[in-house]
């Protein structure tokens, strides 16, 4: 069977054809595009847990902020890329 490459199809539905906008809202409509995300209580003190940083840590990333923005701080591109891939192979459970 021989499929001729240059014959293009639309897609039958779109996404917006599957997904209708409800017309109303129930609450004060909020600026458009704003989300409002309300954590539960354990959600609440996971996130006071997480960002709890040390003032060593936040001195530091203050001063790498500093020279990043002033063009000061050198970026080593082949390290940063190891880094991502060694944290995806983390993440991913791969070998």
């Amino acid at each position: 069977m021989r499929i001729d490459p240059k014959v293009m199809i639309s897609p039958a539905t779109t996404r917006d054809a599957r997904e209708a906008p409800s017309s109303a809202r129930t609450d004060a409509a909020p600026a458009a595009g704003a989300s409002v995300v309300k954590l539960s209580a354990a959600g609440l003190s996971a996130s006071a847990e997480a960002g709890a940083a040390s003032p060593t840590t936040t001195s530091r990333l203050q001063t790498i902020r500093a020279a990043l923005d002033k063009g000061d701080y050198p970026v080593d591109l082949d390290r940063l890329a190891t880094r991502i891939v060694d944290d995806d192979v983390l993440r991913s459970g791969r070998p």
